[in-house]
């Protein structure tokens, strides 16, 4: 009987131990506001935030890219960017039109900007892997 209750103690701290642990390593984690967006404002934030996340990454891609490209290719694919950059800006002016003015706006927008610009990352991550 003494055994059982020293396994069964021994049990119990094992597993208050590892909860403790657990516990300690959840309010370590910063946790992101994005995940619990509850008015328009914060999730206005947040879509500009990812959008801002996608450019830099549409930036790394096309800088890769660029070094991989030589000459009058060179050429082409900046003068394909801007033309695409100016194609997705205003698309997404098109798109979002009938929000401009309301506060969900630059939510609509934001997400437009960031789906073309996932779309194009994956165009240009195409490219990066025929030209190595």
């Amino acid at each position: 009987m003494k055994k059982n209750l020293k396994r069964a103690v021994l049990f119990a701290a094992i597993f208050l131990m590892l909860m403790s642990i657990g516990a300690f390593t959840q309010t370590k984690k910063k946790a992101d506001p994005c995940d619990s967006a509850t008015n328009q404002v914060e999730m206005n934030n947040c879509a500009e935030r990812e959008f801002k996340a996608a450019d830099a990454q549409l930036n790394k891609v096309y800088n890769q890219v660029m070094t991989k490209l030589e000459g009058e290719h060179k050429t082409k694919l900046k003068e394909a960017e801007l033309a695409w950059i100016k194609y997705r800006d205003t698309n997404c002016d098109c798109e979002t039109f009938l929000n401009l003015g309301g506060t969900i706006y630059p939510l609509v927008y934001n997400g437009c900007l960031t789906r073309m610009t996932n779309n194009r990352i994956k165009e240009l991550k195409d490219l990066l892997d025929e030209v190595k």
